[in-house]
């Protein structure tokens, strides 16, 4: 019996182990089956998650675009342009720039009927623009770039409503040293001093101008009540105007304007001409200016908002804008390309040439 009883134990021990050993080689296949499946099923994670985060990041790059303003191969050229040309602020420069454009495209310009100074002298105290000023062409013109006191009514009356409103402006204190110089202020007011700039600031309320806040009156408004005034003033200007450009930033501001018109860097190419000098040019006194800032606040206001309006509008373009800058800058360098119509100034006409010639006070 014990013989029998060693014999069946052995057997029942042998079954065990076994059955441990089919246990234990199962449970180390499932382990290889796991381990060999979970890395693909990681990289496949990994692979899903990579194209989700490459179609949400082209997505926004879309959105981005979209707020962007197209570029000239994705838009139509605009060529309704109305130019508020303001003294002494680089804006005949604009001004050859435009009227290149628009002789060589054969659009349609309209004139002041009794000369250059047919809607506003240096001064600006004609009466805001009007239709019975303007040479008006037998079809409806293009573009409109002289000195004017700016009324929108007015303008409304000539152009359609898809017409591109810019103008420029520049540091005010540079923009009234080269007022003073062209106008030679210290001659009509028979300044002896040698400090002619200064001198004016200090006895100002002694002359009749209206030097002090040109860019308002150009704009239509001569006389704020105060700086509260300015805010709303400005804020109308701002809604009336899609580009105003500043002189200090003259190429960034005309690819700008390249950008909103839907044009070509070609259409942009210039050349500075006739740089007048004067002894006070590159006056920087502190105390000066602040006499000048006291004295042109309104100016000042409008030139501290559309500075930081433009830059604004620049980073809203993207990276593309920079790319386009320095390619602009390149062709102004390269001469190698063909450049706009040449204005000939004292023959007042447009003829064929490398560059647009025009002063750059």
């Amino acid at each position: 019996m014990t013989a029998g009883f060693v014999g069946f134990y052995g057997m029942a021990t042998t079954k065990v182990q076994r059955c441990n050993r089919r246990g234990l080689i199962a449970v180390t296949l499932a382990l290889i089956v796991l381990i060999w499946i979970m890395p693909k099923n990681l990289i496949l994670h990994r692979r899903y998650s990579v194209q989700r985060l490459g179609e949400m990041s082209t997505a926004l790059q879309n959105q981005e675009k979209a707020r962007m303003v197209p570029s000239t191969d994705r838009c139509t050229e605009k060529q309704h342009v109305v130019f508020l040309k303001i003294h002494k602020c680089g804006s005949s420069t604009v001004k050859g720039i435009l009227l290149s454009y628009a002789k060589s495209h054969r659009l349609a310009i309209a004139s002041p009927k009794y000369g250059s100074a047919g809607f506003c002298n240096q001064r600006c105290i004609y009466p805001p623009f009007q239709k019975e000023l303007m040479e008006i062409p037998n079809s409806q013109p293009n573009i409109l770039l002289h000195h004017m006191v700016y009324n929108e009514r007015g303008l409304k009356e000539v152009f359609p409503q898809d017409t591109f409103y810019v103008t420029i402006i520049r540091e005010p204190f540079a923009a009234f040293k080269s007022y003073f110089s062209y106008y030679n202020l210290q001659k009509r007011h028979k300044i002896n001093s040698s400090n002619p700039v200064r001198y004016f600031l200090e006895h100002h309320d002694n002359y009749k101008t209206v030097a002090n806040n040109t860019f308002a009156a150009e704009f239509g408004f001569h006389n704020p009540i105060g700086k509260k005034d300015f805010s709303s003033i400005i804020r109308y200007i701002d809604s009336k105007f899609q580009l105003v450009m500043i002189t200090e930033y003259f190429d960034e501001s005309l690819v700008l304007m390249k950008r909103y018109l839907c044009w070509k860097l070609e259409d942009l190419l210039y050349e500075v001409h006739n740089l007048r000098r004067y002894s006070y040019k590159d006056e920087h006194d502190e105390s000066t200016i602040r006499l000048h800032r006291n004295w042109s606040s309104f100016n000042y206001a409008i030139y501290d908002f559309f500075n930081q309006t433009l830059w604004r509008k620049i980073q809203e373009q993207g990276g593309s804008f920079f790319r386009d800058l320095h390619s602009f800058r390149s062709m102004l360098k390269s001469g190698n390309v063909r450049k706009p119509l040449t204005i000939d100034r004292n023959k007042q006409k447009v003829c064929n040439g490398r560059a647009t010639k025009v002063n750059f006070y």
